[in-house]
């Protein structure tokens, strides 16, 4: 087998300081004891100005902690992820079975929270970021270099079986399907959702806190969307008519 060419991920300027591995960050932030990262992923559209679409997922059912709640992808950093950024590659591959491809921003300054007590207790951050994803090929092993498809194989040995996720956001206008693949022993459905569907509790979103970054993130892609069509428009109305063109 050839080897394969190594993931190639675009980090804009704004985030290169958060390029670096776990430790390095603990040591910079002593007030926590644990990192976590979470995934910002829309849909892709067809439409010319479509309600911007956000990717949730359901906890599954037998999980100890917030079972059935919906939340945005992601999880915890590790050691071993050659830097924090490589550990939101990681976790979206293995909970949505897609290829982080472009870090677009960060989302919110990062969210505290405590777990445990005692000689137990731990201090997390959570940072978030919107990103852009593809599908994985079949015989794509990019990802495994982050452990994503070694966890994968892992589980799979130990009867976890990935199941091919299905919502009808093929029935959604304007709307392009794209492969969710979910892990069951973590989360049981998706969902693409808009920012109004958030706002009035369609769904039970695991946090207050997280259902703010959801309805900032919403917010924040639908005034890029509508700059865009400003742009685009404006562009248009500069060419000229060809002499002969009908106005």
């Amino acid at each position: 087998m050839e080897p394969q060419t190594p993931i190639q991920i675009h980090i804009p300027p704004s985030l290169h300081h958060l390029a670096i591995p776990l430790p390095t960050f603990l040591s910079q932030h002593k007030q926590y004891t644990n990192l976590a990262v979470g995934s910002f992923i829309f849909a892709s559209s067809t439409s010319p100005a479509p309600a911007p679409r956000l990717l949730i997922v359901q906890r599954a059912a037998s999980e100890r902690g917030f079972p059935n709640l919906w939340e945005v992808p992601g999880g915890s950093c590790e050691v071993s992820d050659p830097t924090i950024l490589h550990s939101l590659a990681r976790e979206t591959f293995e909970e949505t079975g897609l290829r982080l491809t472009r870090f677009c921003r960060q989302v919110g300054s990062g969210v505290e929270f405590v777990t445990g007590y005692g000689a137990r207790e731990k201090r997390w951050c959570k940072l978030s970021f919107e990103i852009e994803v593809a599908e994985i090929e079949g015989d794509d092993m990019s990802c495994g270099r982050f452990g994503g498809l070694g966890k994968v194989a892992a589980k799979a040995d130990a009867g976890h079986n990935r199941v091919d996720a299905v919502d009808g956001v093929g029935e959604i206008e304007g709307v392009n399907e794209v492969s969710v693949t979910l892990d069951p022993a973590e989360h049981q459905a998706y969902a693409w959702v808009t920012e109004k569907e958030i706002r009035e509790d369609k769904y039970a979103i695991i946090s207050s806190e997280q259902k703010h970054l959801m309805r900032e993130a919403l917010i924040l892609r639908k005034a890029d969307v509508e700059k865009s069509k400003a742009m685009f428009a404006g562009a248009a109305s500069a060419v000229p008519l060809k002499k002969g063109s009908p106005e």
